[in-house]
């Protein structure tokens, strides 16, 4: 099984993901990608829905990890076999990726434009029955997840379900589509 993770940050759910693999005896390789520095620059769409005072609207958010803190975690865990990391911003780092169908993809990178590239490169290399896993669809706080989700998927076949656990909280709801 392929998988990929767009949004790595500190590695925790990427491990989450490796653990719950080993356990259920899948075979997976995954491919984590992250810039390791934050988050890139905010685009007209994310201004658009940007809550006014966001604290991204002034500052870079989620610089507080490293690559080789996360390699560290990834390695320690006992996933290094099964884990790539590859650091740098989407836009930049999609088109070096090997051509290969994935069966699992998590995207979870808050702003517009990283939305839009993971799902324009990775929508069309998804197996039958393969799902995108979207972690921010209803983030209060990065409503421009939503916009670029519904606006990549507005001409679409899949239909977006959703899935809600924990108590009522600001992002308890996750999304996801099953490629047909």
């Amino acid at each position: 099984m392929q998988a990929a993770e767009c949004g790595v940050y500190r590695g925790h759910s990427l491990v989450a993901c490796l653990r719950i693999a080993r356990d259920l005896r899948v075979p997976v390789n995954f491919i984590g990608l992250d810039s390791f520095a934050g988050l890139p620059s905010l685009v007209e769409e994310d201004l658009k829905v940007a809550p006014e005072n966001a604290p991204y609207r002034n500052k870079v958010l989620f610089d507080d990890t490293s690559f080789e803190a996360v390699n560290e975690l990834v390695t320690s865990a006992g996933f290094a076999d099964r884990a790539k990391l590859i650091r740098g911003f989407f836009v930049d780092t999609l088109p070096t990726l090997p051509e290969t169908r994935y069966d699992f993809v998590n995207i979870d990178c808050d702003l517009y434009a990283p939305h839009i590239e993971c799902l324009e490169y990775f929508y069309p290399k998804m197996n039958a029955g393969g799902i995108i896993f979207f972690d921010d669809y209803h983030s209060r706080d990065f409503p421009m997840a939503k916009s670029a989700i519904d606006k990549f998927l507005e001409d679409k076949p899949e239909t977006l379900l959703h899935l809600r656990f924990g108590p009522e909280g600001t992002n308890h709801t996750k999304c996801y589509i099953e490629k047909l």
